[in-house]
């Protein structure tokens, strides 16, 4: 194992996955490749249906078969590929050296169930300790996202949105883990409950040292909380590379409309600038460049084969012809 491999705590090399029905092939990830650094956060943004829950579930093993099939790839933590673990040793892994925030905090969690017991549940399940043990856990850790010792036996009814949020927190970092994975965290929380919620996450990540995959829609959660970024489209990563890379320098036109898609209180403008068109269909995407009917570069080559991935910078790699230098020298 290189050196550079050993500063990752994931890698995903060459990974696609359909979901197939007796009816069609739904295309969700598609040949993609991303890594992680340990205690690095990596933020993956992108369209609904675009891919990143699939990619997230894959690395929890959570992925449902059927319908789910992993066609091919990799998928390493820490050196060990996932896709080669038995369920039991995925079980291992999942919830202990793996946490992850699920979208919705109003069914992450169970109804009938106190909720310093959804807690210490997790920390009993991996490690050999008391139920007295466990509890005292347990209630560190919910005293670490904000949540007083005397709302252990509460349920989690008795909560607002915002501190159910918390609770998934506490599951997902109850093991110490090596990675959390943060689908869309703050979706279901107003404005005010998002940035408090964000500051939890940026700050518990930063003591434990856990590295993060953050899914969002926002690149405003993007430029507060990551280190790294890689733009998905069609289930296949267009642009990756440092925050500074993607906010200074995007170079793929997706990702710049993205950014032009964002009001500014700095341009003077009456309207939106939105990405005209819709995303391709999973069932039927094209052989060339995904992105080729919405784009406003393209050009003939882009609807004759798909473009390979180039790294412009250190670093910073893109899909698109607009960048390949033997490209242009046609």
């Amino acid at each position: 194992m290189t050196e550079t491999t050993r500063e990752n705590i994931v890698e995903i090399k060459n990974l696609t996955i359909h979901y197939e029905t007796p009816e069609d092939i739904f295309e969700a990830v598609n040949n993609i490749s991303l890594d992680i650094k340990k205690g690095s956060v990596l933020g993956l943004v992108g369209e609904t249906g675009a891919g990143k829950t699939t990619i997230a579930l894959s690395l929890m093993g959570l992925l449902p078969f059927p319908p789910t099939h992993i066609y091919s790839g990799e998928l390493f933590f820490d050196g060990q590929d996932l896709l080669k673990l038995s369920e039991k040793e995925l079980r291992s892994v999942r919830g202990n050296r793996i946490g992850m925030i699920f979208q919705d905090p109003m069914t992450a969690l169970n109804p009938i169930m106190r909720v310093g017991d959804q807690v210490s549940e997790v920390i009993m399940l991996h490690n050999r300790v008391s139920k007295e043990e466990g509890k005292k856990m347990a209630v560190d850790m919910l005293q670490k996202v904000g949540i007083q010792p005397e709302r252990y036996n509460d349920y989690p009814h008795q909560f607002s949105g915002g501190m159910k949020q918390r609770v998934i927190i506490a599951i997902a970092l109850a093991c110490r883990p090596e990675l959390l994975i943060a689908d869309e965290p703050t979706t279901a929380l107003d404005v005010t409950i998002q940035a408090q919620v964000l500051d939890l996450m940026k700050g518990l990540q930063k003591e434990l040292g856990t590295a993060m995959l953050l899914i969002t829609h926002d690149f405003g959660v993007v430029a507060d909380i990551c280190d790294e970024c890689a733009v998905i489209y069609a289930g296949e990563i267009v642009e990756k590379g440092s925050v500074e890379d993607i906010f200074d320098r995007s170079c793929h036109p997706y990702t710049i409309g993205l950014f032009e898609s964002i009001p500014s209180l700095e341009r003077d403008e009456k309207r939106l600038k939105p990405i005209q068109g819709l995303m391709s269909d999973p069932t039927s995407l094209p052989s060339h460049c995904s992105f080729y009917d919405r784009c406003p570069k393209r050009c003939d080559l882009c609807k004759e084969k798909d473009p390979t991935t180039i790294e412009v910078a250190a670093g910073h790699f893109v899909k698109c012809f607009l960048f390949d230098e033997e490209v242009k020298k046609m």
